[in-house]
């Protein structure tokens, strides 16, 4: 997984290049998700785990794309002083071509240089407690602007008192996120008192209690196990026309080109024979299923994660059972009938203004989409059908019918009798679903269950030639 998932500007890519950073790892993205929630934090980590990573990145992104260099945004006060260098001379080189400046604060440094380089106020100060918060009080110094406030290795500090010192003096709203390997009575007393309603990011798994046998017994991933989904996350449906299904996955892909996209289908004949027509296309793309052997699911797995291809064609097949950390578009080509699954797959999207969730519907599918919407409360937004595709419609339309006798042959005298009788209406393919409130996304985050309704032989025909 690159950093091209985090909508980072070219400056700041360039800087992770210098340093021979080239992809985050599991904990560092999820750290980076938490952040922009702007919530204060506790990440459990080491600095082997380098959460630097995952915590300045998006602050970082955030100032190369102002003009303005003046005015601290971030403090970080470091564990020790070579900690405190560390950080320094990383935010140096990542922030080398945006021309991002920090000043390093510890006690080893010549006191008056270091009052003039607080005075002139750099975008971020690396620090350790006792010298920071020594200067600020001869100064007399408050921040007006710190969007965040980051105690780095806080198993490493014990003059907590000059923390609180400096939390005070952060005038506004702040992140605080305090970084740590393991817990401590005196870790658990700062954060009382410098954070408010801390959210725990942390990769170990969590046990039930217990009291829980129930829970113990399910196959189900638990809720806690599960990385919310993204603020960022849009969800979309387009209303298909009759056997037009094809035609507008087609269409909606050439409107939407990203990075990396999942397509889920109901059945494993639909996913190969997509392969087939998107190959037709000139688009590069592999199909998955159950079906295939160890070795094959891997190779064509890991082209896609590589970026070799960039449709992943899914087929009878449920989201949790996807090794996958995230992609940029899911589409759900049948709609799922189960709501968990719905969840499931929009935990596969990743950040960004790009991301989304798109569900085909057909009128074989509004069933199971008014079923989800309703379980959630609310409805996606609808897409207009591409343009090629109406085109396409609208012409078939405008075809004169042939008329035929009861035998099967072109009526020479007008219309038969079985041509002049009533033919049913047909309903309208472009009706929407029932009106609900667009989402709260805190109603997606849920455990990973990777349960499927089968759909029988009459779904599996339906599917496999819709």
């Amino acid at each position: 997984m690159s950093f091209n998932q985090f909508r980072l500007r070219s400056d700041i890519l360039k800087g992770l290049k210098d340093v021979k950073i080239e992809s985050p790892s599991p904990l560092q993205k999820k750290i980076f998700k938490a952040v922009q929630e702007k919530k204060d934090l506790v990440i459990n980590t080491t600095i082997e785990d380098k959460p630097e990573v995952g915590y300045l990145i998006s602050l970082l992104n955030e100032i190369s794309q102002s003009e303005r260099r003046q005015g601290t945004r971030a403090i970080i006060l470091a564990g020790d002083k070579d900690r405190a260098k560390y950080l320094d001379e990383w935010i140096w080189a990542i922030g080398y071509h945006s021309t991002i400046e920090s000043a390093c604060l510890t006690e080893d440094g010549d006191e008056k240089e270091q009052k003039s380089a607080l005075s002139a106020g750099p975008v971020v100060i690396v620090a350790t407690p006792s010298r920071l918060a020594h200067l600020l009080e001869e100064n007399r110094m408050i921040f007006r602007e710190v969007q965040q406030l980051i105690v780095d290795q806080g198993e490493m500090i014990s003059d907590w008192p000059q923390i609180e010192v400096i939390s005070k003096r952060v005038i506004g709203k702040c992140q605080r996120i305090f970084t740590a390997a393991k817990d401590s009575k005196e870790l658990r007393e700062a954060e009382k008192l410098i954070l408010q309603d801390p959210q725990l990011v942390t990769l170990a798994k969590k046990t039930s209690s217990k009291t829980e046998p129930k829970e113990k017994e399910t196959p189900k991933k638990k809720e806690e196990e599960v990385p919310p989904v993204s603020k960022n996350l849009t969800q979309y449906y387009i209303n298909v026309p009759p056997r037009s299904k094809i035609t507008t996955l087609l269409a909606h892909l050439d409107n939407t080109k990203t990075d990396s996209v999942v397509i889920f289908s109901a059945s494993t004949k639909t996913a190969d024979r997509l392969y087939k027509i998107l190959r037709k296309n000139n688009k590069r793309a592999v199909s998955l299923h159950d079906k295939l052997d160890e070795k094959t699911f891997k190779e064509r797995f890991d082209r896609f994660v590589t970026g070799n291809v960039q449709h992943l064609l899914v087929g009878e097949l449920s989201a949790s059972k996807l090794p996958l950390e995230e992609a940029t578009q899911v589409i759900n080509y049948d709609v799922p009938e189960d709501v968990n699954e719905y969840k499931l797959r929009a935990d596969l999207v990743g950040d960004g203004k790009s991301t989304r969730i798109t569900s085909l519907v057909s009128k074989q599918d509004r069933s199971d989409i008014n079923t989800i919407c309703e379980s959630l409360g609310y409805a996606p937004e609808e897409l207009p059908l591409p343009k090629t595709v109406k085109e396409k419609v609208s012409s078939e339309k405008s075809k004169p019918k042939k008329e035929k006798n009861s035998r099967g042959k072109r009526a020479a005298g007008g219309k038969n009798k079985r041509t002049q009788s009533a033919k049913p209406k047909r309903s309208k393919s472009s009706q929407k679903l029932k009106e609900l409130p667009r989402p709260t996304f805190d109603q997606l985050e849920g455990g990973r269950t990777g349960k499927k309704k089968k759909k029988g032989f009459l779904g599996f025909i339906k599917n496999l030639f819709e």
